[in-house]
């Protein structure tokens, strides 16, 4: 019996204990109230259990929950990251333009990139120049009262955008404007420290928090907040050869308007949106043990990866590894070495922006040092017989696309280990060498599976790669050569 027939014959029974009811008891009067109080009823008790289960990160479905779970333990989403790429800059004018940092550029469809590197084209010529797709907007804010932990909240529009704020505020105090520092939980700060933290609302809005006159300034009523916003969509691609137009005229020395083109040269793309709902629940179960402190090897590489998402492999050591690997040396001792592969970025770049990012995290007697990875690779051999009914181009290009995924050096879900059993399960999994079937192939590995050193990325060559596939008979009768591994022995 369910709930609501439970309800409808509990209500049902005192009906009939009630001697002013004796005349209706029956009736389908009755029978109409007791089931639109045992539905009523029923659907309070689902709609209790639904709020219960939004108590729990895991069973949380509405957004504002897990929000809500990770603003109480400090937890702020990874921001957006920026596409980037290059421009070609065509000046078709006698005289020479300059192109300053940070001018923005507009696609056809109003995206706005901005240059990242000012550069001098002369007359005539062509010049290369690195672009991001950032927009910057500046709020203006006037502190209503001298309170601890005062708080500004942005514009639910504008908090997914924010890939960085800069924080000045002038206190009135004759010192002008000046630009606060970032203090991740106040964990560095005194009374007297210019300061402020991030926090993040339930209600979907990224704010800044100041301090409370122990742990960093409290900015007194009446003081102004500039908020300098970087902004960017994040995930936004812009082919090779797509125009861009200037946002502002560009003018030459004399003053006169330049003709200037403006080319896509290396695709922009690269970049990626802020941290979805579903990232978000699983990060926040984690928020409380790592929030931002880097202690352990797991810290650095965890910080990385949300630094910089294109990041596909990291690792990270220090003087007890060092020393296992180049031997015993003084100039070891509190050094740090971080290592790390994106496909996106070109080692230089990603050398820049992983050392900005820990050098922003206050640290003390910690040397940080970058060593480029080294990619070690393998390849394999593959023969085998299919079935006449698919194309070897198909069953080939499923091939590949499983080891890509798996071993390649650009993949996100690239598995860390090389094993044989996986990979034949992987191959397995296409679905074109389905036991019994007459299909069946054999693998060969050779080349590095297993790295010597930390610093040692493996992965898979798949142009080194052969792959050796012919039709069987048309009869179960093709049969497995000696020694090679089959499905029921995996």
């Amino acid at each position: 019996m369910n709930l609501s027939d439970t309800v409808y014959e509990k209500f049902k029974k005192l009906i009939s204990s009630q001697s002013s009811w004796k005349g209706l008891e029956g009736s389908q009067f009755v029978q109409h109230v007791g089931l639109h109080l045992a539905w009523a009823i029923e659907d309070a008790i689902l709609k209790v259990e639904r709020a219960y289960q939004e108590s729990y990160v895991d069973t949380a479905l509405n957004r504002s929950s897990i929000l809500a779970m990770g603003e109480g333990c400090d937890y702020v989403p990874r921001k957006p990251v920026p596409a980037s790429g290059t421009v070609l800059v065509r000046n078709e004018s006698e005289l020479p333009v300059s192109i300053a940092k940070g001018r923005e550029l507009l696609s056809d469809g109003q995206v706005a990139f901005a240059v990242t590197e000012a550069v001098t084209v002369g007359g005539g010529t062509t010049a290369e120049i690195p672009v991001v797709q950032r927009t910057s907007q500046v709020i203006t804010h006037t502190v209503t009262e001298t309170k601890p932990w005062y708080e500004i909240l942005l514009d639910r529009d504008l908090s997914p955008l924010v890939e960085e704020i800069t924080v000045a505020v002038d206190m009135n105090d004759g010192n002008g404007s000046r630009v606060w520092t970032k203090d991740r939980l106040f964990t560095n700060s005194y009374p007297e420290s210019l300061v402020y933290d991030e926090f993040y609302h339930f209600t979907d809005q990224l704010g800044v928090r100041f301090g409370n006159g122990e742990f960093g300034t409290i900015p007194p009523e009446g003081s102004i907040v500039t908020l300098t916003l970087a902004l960017t969509n994040g995930d936004v691609t812009l082919l090779s050869g797509q125009s861009l137009y200037p946002a502002q005229e560009i003018v030459t020395e004399t003053g006169e308007i330049a003709d200037v083109t403006f080319t896509v040269g290396t695709t922009i793309g690269g970049g990626s949106s802020q941290e979805d709902t579903e990232e978000m629940r699983r990060n926040v179960h984690y928020a409380r043990v790592f929030n931002e402190r880097l202690v352990w090897a797991e810290d650095y590489v965890y910080f990385l990866r949300r630094t910089c998402p294109d990041i596909v492999w990291g690792e990270c050591w220090g003087e007890e590894t060092a020393e296992e690997m180049w031997g015993y040396n003084v100039h070891h001792i509190n050094h740090i070495w971080l290592c790390a592969h994106s496909p996106e970025r070109t080692d230089d770049e990603l050398k820049a922006a992983c050392l900005e990012a820990v050098g922003n995290v206050p640290s003390l007697n910690k040397y940080i040092v970058w060593y480029t990875p080294e990619l070690v690779r393998f390849s394999v051999k593959l023969t085998g017989e299919i079935l006449q009914s698919v194309d070897k181009s198909d069953v080939e290009a499923a091939i590949r696309a499983f080891l890509a995924e798996a071993y390649g050096d650009a993949s996100k879900t690239r598995r860390e280990n090389v094993l044989i059993h996986e990979m034949y399960e992987g191959i397995y999994d296409t679905g074109y060498f389905e036991k019994g079937s007459g299909a069946w192939f054999s693998l060969e590995i050779s080349g590095t599976t297993k790295p010597e050193y930390i610093y040692q990325m493996v992965c898979i060559d798949l142009e080194a790669s052969s792959f050796s596939l012919s039709y069987a008979g048309v009869k179960d009768t093709a049969r497995i050569p000696g020694g090679v591994v089959d499905r029921e022995g995996l």
